[in-house]
């Protein structure tokens, strides 16, 4: 093996496939209350694409936070790897149900707004309680 799949955390494979998994599960129902939305007329057309990012985003947001929270906070590198998977999933996800894509379509807002959902994720993540932490300094003897 090489030394870059050495020095990964212990299973932070695992962590980031299954994290892409839930952001696609969660992005595809999501997108399905979206359609329901849409087709019961509380939304239109026009509002479609905003709410598409909005769901990738919250559907990162959940993955990356999943792997966040499963890899006790040792290493933040999960994040990028799990909005990786899950776009590669959505991309094929999308080539096998059409004949092509294109940037103009809205895959550039479509990825941002999966990287910023993962940025937040890895900030929240960031910030909680790591729980108990080992003291640092020497202990002093009470005489």
């Amino acid at each position: 093996m090489s030394k870059v799949v050495m020095s990964l955390p212990e299973g932070m494979v695992k962590n980031c496939l299954i994290g892409g998994g839930i952001s696609l599960l969660s992005y595809v129902l999501l997108q399905m209350l979206c359609a329901l939305l849409v087709d019961r007329g509380v939304l239109g057309l026009d509002q479609l694409y905003p709410l598409v990012c909005v769901t990738a985003a919250l559907a990162s947001f959940l993955g990356c936070g999943y792997s966040v929270l499963k890899g006790k906070g040792a290493s933040m590198l999960s994040v990028p790897v799990v909005v990786v998977v899950f776009l590669s999933l959505t991309l094929a996800a999308a080539l096998l149900t059409t004949d092509t894509i294109r940037i103009e379509n809205g895959l550039t807002g479509l990825g941002l707004s999966m990287a910023a959902g993962g940025l937040l994720a890895a900030l929240v993540g960031y910030n909680l309680p790591k729980g108990k932490r080992a003291r640092t300094g020497s202990r002093r003897r009470r005489k």
